[in-house]
């Protein structure tokens, strides 16, 4: 299971795991990755299909932004954290949101970490988002001994490689480009390949992965310094303040009439 609040890696996470079983020999289910109502869709394939499979070489990954129990049968739970003022901006910008939501969806973190740092450790891994960017090789490792896979760095390196932004950037580009010429041509558009909000606003969806238009930004870690305003970094401050001393991560305590910062660890 991959859970996770949105924004904070979980798509990364979900396809590299399906990748690590796929390359250690198991066939992996589902084939095709579902754009709605995902966390029921799953669970209604886990009870009616993964559970009772008794067949070890197959194996099942899901992806769900729901908080799990910590008995769930025959089953790991995978989930990531993030910077919460990055999680802020890549909401706001992937949704077409305002602060105040994007602020909303954020703090659901918080219910994730709060009960999953009770779970034990050979049943839930929790990855850093900000780790997955710097070093990824070795994340995808530790992934593999988790689910019982044991995978070579040359392997790591080339799941790495296969789900890089810029490769996972190349396949949105090109089924947003297929979209949009059946869009232009007036030619019959599959319900799986589009996530259709209005005419002025939709996204193209990878069936093989669950990758949509916009999915990977431009922007890195760090990068809320310069979008959010000093009141709107207040206010994650302040709502994230204990979250952000446990897991380490940089904290504002003033600005100047610069706009610069005073960090503290």
């Amino acid at each position: 299971w991959i859970s996770s609040t949105p924004r904070t890696g979980s798509m990364w996470l979900f396809n590299v795991t399906r990748e690590i079983l796929k390359e250690s020999g198991y066939k992996v289910y589902p084939k095709l990755v579902t754009q709605h109502d995902q966390d029921n869709e799953f669970m209604n394939i886990y009870y009616k299909e993964a559970l009772p499979d008794q067949n070890n070489l197959n194996k099942y990954v899901f992806k769900v932004h729901t908080i799990l129990k910590s008995n769930i049968p025959r089953s790991k739970i995978l989930t990531t954290i993030r910077d919460p003022r990055d999680i802020c901006v890549s909401f706001k910008e992937f949704m077409r949101t305002d602060f105040k939501s994007a602020l909303n969806a954020t703090k659901t973190m918080l219910n994730f970490t709060k009960i999953y740092k009770n779970f034990e450790s050979d049943y839930l891994m929790i990855l850093k988002f900000e780790n997955i960017e710097k070093k990824p090789i070795n994340i995808i490792i530790e992934i593999g001994k988790f689910i019982n896979c044991k995978i070579s760095y040359n392997l790591a390196e080339k799941i790495s490689n296969k789900f890089s932004k810029d490769n996972v950037k190349k396949m949105i580009k090109k089924n947003d480009n297929n979209l949009n010429f059946k869009m232009k041509e007036n030619k019959k558009i599959s319900k799986s390949e589009i996530v259709y909000f209005s005419k002025e606003n939709y996204r193209s969806f990878d069936v093989n992965t669950g990758f949509q238009t916009g999915h990977i930004s431009k922007r890195n870690s760090g990068d809320w310094k310069k979008i959010l305003s000093p009141k709107e970094i207040e206010v994650v401050n302040s709502q994230f303040k204990d979250f952000l001393i446990e897991n380490n991560y940089e904290k504002i305590k003033r600005f100047t009439k610069r706009n610069t910062y005073i960090p503290i660890i």
